[in-house]
């Protein structure tokens, strides 16, 4: 459950940290078969691509008891609390989809940008951990990071071509995300630290800072490609936007630490607290 010292060093340095077949196949299962409960219709908490497919789906635990378990399973919250170094809360939490010949990229960018900037988050002392629930490979767009550069912070901006649609929560959701990192410190970062490419195998868990540069590119096969985020957040580190903060579904405001926690997700008698 908790991860090694040499675990946390990998991570510490590179800013990511993936771990093969961490979930087993009927656990990957169970959670795919309860994706659909978790899209209610016209509900805000669905975003889509321009050519209506979902893109993603957050706070599936608002209504699924399943994902809510996973979000309090010792597996990601023991990791989590030793990365963060202290306790934690969910800060959000979702579901991004990838359909087959029509899921679309993410563009270069870093996630804490949003939760400082728009949630006021002030420092990032979080953790995401992405869950595979497909086998996950270029071909279908695995998740690209340039390791290191978390240690960098808050990175500049790329100029945008072109004025956002939406200037509110919504422009941190579509394809053309509003804080995307600068094309030439990318470059320069790339040539320096390389590229790597987070393929793996359904089941898999990558956890990663929210300073890393990390982008994906589309879905070129004909079958879709899921996965599940959680992002904790220290309790020490909550949002400071009061006056204007982003729905709940985006950030989260149960700042209580996540204390009891669950062994499994193969069955859903646990009740809400």
């Amino acid at each position: 459950m908790k991860l090694s010292n040499e675990q946390i060093a990998f991570y510490n340095e590179n800013g990511y940290l993936k771990i093969d077949n961490y979930f087993s196949p009927a656990e990957v299962g169970m959670l795919y078969n309860e994706l659909p409960h978790t899209c209610e219709e016209n509900s805000p908490r669905v975003i889509l691509e321009d050519n209506g497919s979902v893109r993603s789906v957050f706070a599936p635990h608002f209504v699924s008891e399943i994902y809510h378990r996973l979000s309090r399973l010792d597996r990601l919250v023991i990791p989590a609390r030793q990365i963060v170094g202290n306790k934690i809360y969910l800060h959000q939490y979702k579901v991004n989809s990838k359909k087959g010949l029509k899921g679309e990229w993410w563009e270069w960018h870093q996630d804490f940008p949003y939760w400082h900037i728009d949630d006021g988050i002030r420092n990032p002392d979080l953790v995401s951990v992405m869950l595979y629930l497909q086998d996950t490979d270029s071909s279908n767009g695995a998740l690209m990071l340039i390791p290191k550069t978390h240690k960098l912070g808050i990175v500049k901006f790329a100029v945008k071509d072109s004025p956002q649609k939406t200037k509110d929560y919504l422009s941190s959701l579509s394809s053309d995300i509003k804080f995307t990192v600068d094309h030439k410190l990318l470059k320069e970062l790339s040539l320096a630290n390389g590229i790597v490419t987070a393929s793996g195998k359904k089941g898999s868990v990558l956890f990663f800072h929210g300073n890393i540069f990390h982008a994906s590119n589309t879905n070129l096969t004909p079958f879709d490609r899921d996965a599940v985020l959680l992002t904790y957040n220290s309790i020490d580190n909550p949002p400071t936007n009061s006056l204007n903060p982003r729905p709940e579904f985006l950030a989260g405001r149960n700042f209580e630490p996540i204390e009891q926690l669950e062994t499994s997700i193969l069955y859903a008698e646990h009740q809400h607290e």
